[in-house]
């Protein structure tokens, strides 16, 4: 049975890639430098088994889960703090470019107020998992090809498709190819740990399941709150940070 996480969406760990490319992410952020390092070595499967699950035949998921109220030590980016972000410009280079190795199944590049930004690699016969999130999902497709499976429907996938997953809705993303299906993807609010890196699938769903990778509760508030917290300001500024 299919089960809604109440902010947070919860990926099946039945059958997951256990290795990922190893080239190297050729763009940085020009405001500050994220490495999207390389680990282990392109995956493949074992069994040459159906890449997926069938459609309408979602994949069991954790019990729900709350906000994130406290420090948690896997998976985590050094340098990454789990605090609302500065009042500055952050610029990632050639983040949409055609052919790039992101090194790691997700990783979370920048988490605002209200959205975040997300950089994920699908390895061959692998995918993202059936689930359903109560946060909207916006993915851009840069890399590979697959089958996007949405609210009973599927239909093929291709590097410049934008794929649009409003909250609520069951979906399911399974890599096709014979290249890595890498995408950016964009939820709000956030749906991640600002601090989130995920080597492979399997670590990603571990930590959901421990409740580990939890979007922070400052991702959740309402623009009321922030405005009342001074977090933002119709004049622009000026800032306490």
């Amino acid at each position: 049975m299919l089960k809604i996480a109440s902010h947070t969406a919860y990926r099946s760990a039945a059958r997951s890639p256990s290795s990922i490319l190893s080239k190297k992410a050729s763009w940085v952020n020009t405001t500050r430098n994220i490495s999207l390092s390389p680990h282990g070595s392109r995956p493949t499967s074992k069994d040459n088994s159906p890449i997926g699950t069938p459609i309408g035949t979602p994949r069991n998921r954790s019990p729900v889960r709350g906000f994130a109220t406290s420090v948690a030590k896997m998976g985590k980016q050094d340098g990454v703090e789990n605090k609302p972000p500065k009042h500055e410009m952050r610029v990632f280079e050639n983040l949409l470019g055609e052919q790039r190795r992101f090194g790691v199944f997700r990783k979370v590049l920048h988490t605002g107020l209200y959205s975040q930004l997300v950089a994920m690699e699908i390895p061959p016969g692998g995918d993202i998992g059936d689930e359903v999130h109560t946060v909207d999902q916006t993915l851009l497709f840069t890399h590979g090809t697959g089958l996007a499976q949405v609210a009973g429907k599927e239909r093929p996938i291709k590097a410049g498709d934008v794929v649009v997953v409003p909250a609520g809705t069951q979906h399911q993303f399974l890599n096709t190819g014979d290249e890595p299906l890498e995408l950016v993807t964009v939820y709000a609010p956030a749906e991640h740990d600002p601090r989130t890196v995920h080597q492979t699938k399997e670590e990603g769903d571990k930590e959901e399941e421990e409740g580990i990778d939890v979007a922070p509760e400052w991702s959740r508030r309402s623009r009321q709150e922030n405005e009342t917290a001074g977090l933002v300001k119709l004049e622009g500024g000026p800032y306490d940070e």
